[in-house]
């Protein structure tokens, strides 16, 4: 019988060239702005730095913007470039002529960055962003024109859609620009033409997808391509420009000691670090030259850097002018610092005693930066300040009273970049967030990982940074232990493994990471690499384990207790979100244990065990009968927690007569947000700023479709991504953001990672639930066609998944007045099921496979001898 329905939507997808995922190669080219915003000052001719039409990568070199400051002019000139989207890369800029004062050595252009516009008007843009050496600490550069030619910065900027030049020189002077953009660092590739795709009749829809894909394409950065903040030469040491101190880093237990250094101001200042560990904010001294009216000066702060990001604002301790030496810029300092217990810290510059300091504060060593803790331990570290340009070299710490050398170095050589963990990147790695942190966190990815997947299938980015948390684990060679939560992007994994460089240990993050290792190994197939660190896995199992009380549930303290909402405070004690991801954390490495990689079938029975003995603890001691829902904590009794929930629901440890009540609770967080979207808590939580999370709402999501409940995971779906997808908005950047206030506006202002991996949720919960492909066995040995996310008005989806094959399968689905069509096309030698959904069941009347009619049955398989193109039509 022949068929009766033929596909209307359009079919680009099946075009061959982009069903396979080929070498990571493009051909090299600049990213340029696509307009002027706006543009201040004496500026001509702005639109010759706008890329072509339809040549977005071609400039004219023959044509330029000039900047002028004339005398008499009060304000500065400059310009608002915009990018249409988030983009990152090298900033770099074609100089084409300068006029300037003979006096004037240099002509100083700022270019500042922002992903939100309300960024661009500030004078530093959206920065700075000290925390991580992955990133440039400021989002302004300054370029030193000497004449014409190209001229980049010395560092990546992950993450902007705005651009802001201004002319900085003091009158009269200017600069003709013929080119300004980027040089990219990550992968650019048109998101129609990835090896994933997804497209629905709802062209939102649609977008969503494919911003989830360009967040994924910012935050996998290839391997060698993070440049160090230093630059190195063998005679003049290291050269630092407005970057947060980086410390020595197998130096974090160091007591009593001083440090000597020489140091040469270029421009501004410099800074050095003393008493600094694991990361965490220091002991930090800012020298500042002469400028004016204001004396030269030393100033002692506490913080990561002398200028501050919203979540980490630096104390200054202390302000000393510096008396009896001059600091002139070019010049050699021998620079001298003793620590000793207690005692005040005493500063010399070239053997001049010039500042004594108090250490201060008895506080918390908490990160924000609320109080001062006591600092009786810590390695030196090296940097320059904002707007400070310096060089270090020879550097010798020696301890108190023993003299003993505890480091030396010239800073003259390529090693010195792993002594402080900051060489090029050895791993690709996936990061949190193009913008900031810029760090291989490894929880970020327990949603990025599926997503990635299903669109750009860099599995090599995720394997980066599972298997850099693995090698700096202590869980293995039988002996217990904890996952690091993330790993410095710069640091050298030949080097030993005791290390005091950031290293959060922490139960929730441990547990991800089995989870996202259990994800890569079901998408990729990878055996080996499971076999690989499978000790790791028991390491970490055996060691959460021993934090199980009598009651047969974890508890943990202090940092243990840290998780990625550090906004929402630790759960420290008995957490039911923790306990949750223990048992799911088991039963994915149950899976794995019984697979034939692993073989241990015993190993499996055990902890099949734990799961099921954890699973009824949790019901039966973290249920809370009288408000009809589970404790965040067994001491926060107050609240209804979002994620927690999700978890429950998700783990399937949830009696069946408590589901629906749970689903009804989860409609309590839809209360006081502009679109009534859920926020993570409700409003009687104590101590919680309300917030929207899209990682807890993709969670939320996947527990409305685990129960059937299609009209609030399409709710979810749609108010809580709706501000990010608003292309009217001025945070608008066409990749998604890391969680938002109730008025659905970016959370912390611009300090809000508007490329966050969090939030790329969608790009797989449509892949996976609405075109409906997934894996069912390792590698898509076997795989499953089931689309089950009818959302109301979409009337078709097509699309492909990549596999491990080098082939996708492709799947393309419709609904037609009078019935409902299917048709997928997978490799040969996988083996394929399709599920007709229920919605479409309930309406047929007849069933044809490949032109052939059936009874109205559900499942239909795929022949794995073949290529199989399977044609599904039900007829209403």
């Amino acid at each position: 019988m022949a068929t009766t329905l033929s596909f209307t939507s359009p079919a680009t997808f099946l075009d061959s060239k982009n069903q396979k995922r080929s070498p990571q190669y493009e051909v090299p080219q600049y990213i340029l702005p696509v307009r002027v915003h706006s543009y201040t000052g004496s500026v001509k001719s702005a639109e010759h730095l706008v890329a072509r039409p339809h040549e977005p990568c071609q400039y004219d070199a023959h044509h330029s913007c000039t900047f002028e400051q004339p005398r008499a002019q009060h304000e500065q000139s400059s310009v608002i470039l915009d990018f249409g989207v988030a983009v990152a890369g090298i900033p770099v800029i074609e100089v084409s002529s300068i006029e300037k004062d003979p006096s004037l050595s240099t002509v100083l252009l700022d270019i500042s960055y922002s992903e939100g516009f309300p960024g661009i008007e500030r004078p530093g843009g959206d920065g700075p962003y000290p925390f991580s050496a992955g990133a440039d600490t400021l989002r302004r550069n300054r370029f030193r024109i000497r004449g014409v030619g190209f001229y980049e910065s010395k560092h990546v900027q992950g993450s902007q859609r705005w651009m802001r030049i201004t002319l900085v020189s003091p009158e009269p002077c200017s600069i003709s620009i013929s080119m300004v953009g980027f040089k990219p660092t990550t992968m650019n590739t048109p998101l129609e033409e990835l090896p994933g795709l997804f497209e629905c009749s709802d062209p939102g829809l649609t977008s969503l997808w494919q911003y989830g894909a360009r967040t994924l394409q910012l935050n996998s950065i290839p391997a060698r391509t993070v440049p160090p903040p230093w630059q190195l030469s063998e005679d003049m040491g290291i050269l630092i420009d407005s970057q947060r101190c980086n410390a020595y880093g197998w130096g974090g237990h160091w007591t009593d000691y001083a440090v000597e250094v020489e140091g040469m101001v270029i421009e501004g200042g410099f800074s050095w670090n003393v008493r600094v560990a694991g990361g965490r904010p220091g002991l930090l001294f800012v020298l500042n030259v002469a400028s004016g009216s204001n004396p030269a000066n030393l100033e002692l702060w506490y913080g990561y850097y002398n200028k501050p990001q919203i979540t980490l604002v630096p104390i200054l301790l202390s302000r000393q002018d510096i008396t009896g030496i001059d600091i002139i810029p070019g010049e050699w300092y021998k620079i001298k610092t003793v620590c000793c217990g207690s005692l005040d810290l005493s500063v010399y510059i070239n053997q001049k005693l010039i500042g004594v300091f108090n250490q201060g504060g008895d506080g918390s060593s908490d990160s924000t930066l609320d109080k001062v803790p006591q600092t009786p331990r810590g390695s030196v570290g090296f940097g320059a300040g904002q707007d400070q340009l310096c060089r270090f070299r020879n550097v010798t710490v020696k301890s108190i009273p023993a003299q003993e050398i505890l480091y030396t170095s010239g800073l003259n050589n390529p090693s010195v970049l792993g002594d402080f963990g900051i060489g090029w990147n050895q791993f690709p790695y996936i990061f949190d967030g193009a913008k900031r942190d810029r760090y291989a966190w490894t929880a970020d990815i327990i949603i990025g990982g599926p997503s990635l997947y299903y669109s750009t299938a860099g599995t090599e980015y995720i394997r980066g940074n599972i298997e850099a948390s693995m090698l700096r684990s202590t869980a293995k060679d039988g002996e217990l232990g904890l996952l690091p939560a993330g790993v410095p992007p710069g640091r050298e994994f030949e080097r030993p493994s005791s290390d005091t460089m950031f290293n959060i240990l922490c139960v929730n993050y441990s547990l991800y990471l089995l989870t996202v290792l259990h994800d890569y190994w079901l998408y990729t197939g990878d055996d080996d690499f499971l076999s690989r660190y499978w000790d790791r896995v028991t390491g970490v199992l055996a060691f959460v384990e021993t934090l199980v009380n009598d009651q047969g549930l974890v508890v943990a303290e202090g940092i243990m207790a840290a998780d990625y909402d550090y906004y929402n405070g630790r759960q420290e004690g008995i957490s039911t979100k923790r306990n949750v991801l223990y048992v799911a954390a088991i039963k994915n490495c149950v899976t794995m244990a019984e697979s034939s990689a692993i073989n241990d079938l015993a190993l499996a029975k055990t902890l099949t065990a734990r799961a099921e003995r954890t699973s009824t603890a949790i019901n039966q001691h973290l249920f809370n009968s009288d408000r009809q829902h589970y404790n965040i904590t067994t001491k926060r009794t107050v609240g209804f927690q979002q994620e927690t929930h999700a978890w429950v629901l998700l783990t399937d440890i949830v009696p069946t007569s408590h589901k629906q009540l749970l689903m009804e609770k989860f409609k309590t967080l839809y209360t006081g947000t502009h679109n009534h979207s859920p926020t993570q808590f409700t409003s009687d939580a104590e101590g919680i700023k309300p917030t929207i999370s899209p990682i807890t709402s993709a969670f939320h999501i996947l527990a409305a479709l685990s129960t059937d409940d299609v009209p609030s995971a399409e709710h979810i779906l749609r108010s809580v991504w709706e501000p990010i997808c608003d292309t009217s908005s001025p945070h608008f950047t066409g990749t998604t953001w890391e969680f938002l206030l109730p008025d659905g506006t970016p959370f912390e202002d611009q300090f809000c990672s508007y490329a966050q991996l969090f939030s790329v949720g969608p790009t797989f919960i449509l892949s996976r639930f609405m075109l409906g492909i997934e894996p069912t066995a390792p590698g898509f040995k076997s795989f499953l066609v089931a689309p089950r996310f009818p959302v109301e008005g979409v009337t078709w989806a097509q699309g492909r998944c990549p596999t491990p094959s080098g082939e996708p399968i492709i799947v393309r689905w419709q609904f037609f007045d009078n019935g409902w069509k299917l048709w997928c096309k997978a490799p040969a030698g996988l083996t394929g099921r399709v599920v007709v959904p229920k919605v479409v069941l309930k309406r047929g009347k007849r069933l044809m496979v490949c032109g052939l009619e059936r009874g109205l049955e559900q499942d239909i398989e795929i022949n794995k001898d073949s290529r199989q193109n399977l044609d599904i039509e039900v007829l209403f």
